[in-house]
């Protein structure tokens, strides 16, 4: 019980500072980010920033947790993994814009549809990664409910703890 109530309360710590550093990194880019001849990222181009990161973190998070569960040793490695992979998908977003100016928006764009894939995605490949031969699972079937109520928590923190501080810290202001 004390091992589920502290990955809940990991969870919800983690939903809290994700939320905030997201808002925090959304106002920076509004405030100074980067702008060309047709697009800004400055007031409301710095959407793009949670609509991009807020989504690889959370693959990142739920992929981390499905790995957790499944016993993988390098769980917290790989989650960050899967976390990068999406912030990827956003930075190769901003770099067509960057490089290529309004002839690449239709690109950009598209690259959302990686971005919301991969939140997806990568909890999924988590569950379906073969583990080493003789492998078997030091959680039982009913910690599953804990990892998905972590999971959940963390999600919902992490939206809750974005937008209120985007009420102290709004982006764009």
């Amino acid at each position: 019980m004390r091992k589920a109530a502290g990955l809940i309360g990991s969870a919800a710590i983690a939903g809290l500072v994700a939320g905030v550093l997201l808002d925090i990194v959304a106002f920076l880019v509004a405030r100074y980010g980067p702008q060309a001849d047709s697009w800004s990222f400055r007031g409301n181009g710095a959407l793009a920033i949670p609509f991009g990161l807020g989504p690889a973190l959370l693959a990142g998070f739920w992929a981390g947790l499905v790995l957790r569960y499944r016993g993988f040793a390098r769980w917290a490695v790989l989650g960050l993994a899967a976390a990068l992979v999406g912030a990827a998908f956003l930075l190769i977003s901003v770099l067509v814009l960057v490089l290529f100016n309004s002839a690449a928006m239709g690109v950009s764009s598209a690259m959302t549809f990686f971005i919301l894939g991969w939140m997806v995605a990568a909890p999924v490949l988590a569950a379906v990664t073969p583990a080493r031969e003789n492998y078997r699972s030091p959680h039982p079937a009913g910690l599953l409910p804990v990892h998905v109520g972590a999971g959940a928590i963390l999600t919902v923190v992490f939206f809750v703890a974005f937008f209120v501080a985007g009420l102290v810290l709004a982006p764009g202001s």
